[in-house]
């Protein structure tokens, strides 16, 4: 344990160090990962379906805010949509516009959350962003999960009716592109679903970890796995929906895993030396718990010089004793 924390400690010292360059790596990493997922999934623009744009847009990015990252995205999106049918690209700026009104009057400062949540959507690990949410976020992050939620089950049915979306004729009338398009989103119980789910699990983390409790954070991690896993579970088996237990039983275990080094991260106390501490004022009393942090202070290098003289009359105790290791080793 004290290995992790003097490692936790120094990178903490190494990000303090060099955030300026982190950040904009940070964010390269993820654009080059957002892009990659849209041209992969919906790469329908052969234009711009290719790395070297793929990597000037994600150079693009680590310079600028996130919120800007997040309306490129959209653009790339609706270019990709416009390429398979025009009807696709219509509904997506539709939606985009509705979401965009969402986020940014409620959520603007969590973009984050909000582009990582389409991305551990794909890898079926969705649970990690509602609990990250929870633990790091505000009561408002939900929103950004919920946006990104949204926008995964969209391309997703996009990606699904690619075919029928992208003919032309007598059978693919406007009218039917626009209702298959509709059903994706009105009609998909499961997006209610996860959208319910991911809810839950944030409010509950949220609410536990502010609790004035030993191990807050522990809690309200194990509580909110088990919502999301039973409330899924429970949902899949009551619509019929089959092929998702073994994905949910993985990605549940992956998003407890990743809380946990969170709250390794931002929250590890030390609550065998708790402390509370009552005072008061001319108007109140006050009841203060105070649980210190756990951290390990780095160690501080020694050096001895010796020189001829003195290397000649030291003996090997004291030697041993200097160098801090047993007498035998010498």
């Amino acid at each position: 344990m004290t290995g992790l924390l003097e490692i936790k400690e120094k990178l903490k010292s190494f990000y303090g160090r060099y955030d300026i360059y982190i950040r904009p790596l940070i964010k390269f990493l993820l654009a080059v990962c957002v892009f990659g997922l849209i041209n992969g999934n919906i790469g329908y623009m052969s234009k711009i379906n290719n790395i070297p744009v793929t990597l000037v847009l994600s150079l693009l990015c680590s310079i600028l805010p996130v919120n800007i990252m997040i309306l490129l995205a959209a653009a790339v999106v609706l270019v990709h949509l416009y390429a398979l049918a025009l009807e696709a690209a219509v509904m997506g700026a539709a939606l985009f516009m509705l979401l965009a009104f969402m986020y940014f009057r409620f959520a603007p400062k969590t973009g984050f959350y909000t582009l990582l949540t389409p991305v551990c959507m794909h890898f079926n690990i969705g649970a990690v962003m509602p609990m990250t949410a929870g633990l790091l976020g505000k009561t408002y992050s939900v929103v950004s999960v919920i946006c990104g939620t949204i926008v995964w089950f969209f391309l997703s049915g996009i990606k699904e009716n690619a075919s029928a979306l992208g003919s032309s004729g007598e059978d693919a009338a406007v009218t039917s592109k626009f209702t298959a398009i509709l059903n994706q989103l009105i009609g998909n119980k499961e997006m209610y679903l996860v959208l319910l789910t991911f809810l839950l699990v944030t409010l509950i983390v949220l609410f536990i970890r502010r609790l004035s409790i030993d191990h807050a954070w522990t809690v309200a991690i194990i509580v909110g796995g088990l919502v999301n896993f039973i409330v899924l579970f429970t949902g899949y088996v009551l619509l019929g929906i089959s092929g998702r237990i073994t994905g949910l039983v993985a990605g549940s275990l992956i998003s407890l895993a990743v809380a946990l080094i969170l709250e390794f991260l931002f929250f590890n106390l030390d609550y065998t030396r708790t402390e509370r501490v009552q005072f008061e004022d001319d108007e109140y009393y006050y009841y203060v718990k105070a649980v210190p942090k756990i951290y390990v202070a780095e160690k501080e290098k020694r050096v001895k010089k010796f020189n001829a003289k003195d290397h000649e009359r030291i003996t090997r105790k004291q030697l041993a004793e200097d160098m801090d290791i047993e007498e035998d080793l010498l």
